[in-house]
């Protein structure tokens, strides 16, 4: 394994620094009448990936008490976002899934900020800039693979 650097540790914490402000950022771009909490889009956008979890599940992955995560589900249930369902092969648990109406709130966000995003890089970037940027973003993927 290589040897960390002084360098590597500041690069570290400029992308931490930068994916955060980016997160926040981005968050504010979506309209959200029903003001979900962050909590509540985590589980949405874990659903988004990993389809009928079980709560356990989503807790483990959020690392939330099942008393919390409850209270979650409720409310993502009453909006409509999630449902509830028994597990065919163990019917003790529950599997939790996106509704058709959670699957178009999160296209819905998604294109959002998008949208932001793309007329912001139109008007603040050169195609050289841009260029640039696309270059850094395939190698800060990188990251994510590790």
């Amino acid at each position: 394994m290589p040897k960390i650097t002084e360098g590597d540790q500041e690069l570290a914490k400029e992308i931490r620094n930068m994916v955060t402000l980016m997160n926040r950022r981005l968050r504010k771009q979506v309209s959200n009448p029903e003001q979900l909490s962050v909590a509540e889009s985590t589980v949405i956008q874990a659903l988004m990936i990993s389809n009928n979890l079980t709560p356990g599940e989503l807790c483990i992955q959020m690392n939330v008490s099942t008393q919390f995560m409850s209270q979650v589900l409720r409310r993502l249930v009453s909006l409509k976002y999630i449902q509830k369902k028994g597990d065919k092969s163990d019917k003790r648990k529950t599997l939790i899934s996106l509704t058709a109406a959670g699957k178009k709130m999160i296209e819905t966000t998604r294109h959002e900020r998008e949208e932001w995003l793309a007329q912001t890089i139109a008007f603040l970037y050169t195609q050289q800039e841009k260029d640039l940027i696309k270059n850094a973003t395939q190698l800060i993927l990188r990251l994510s693979e590790k």
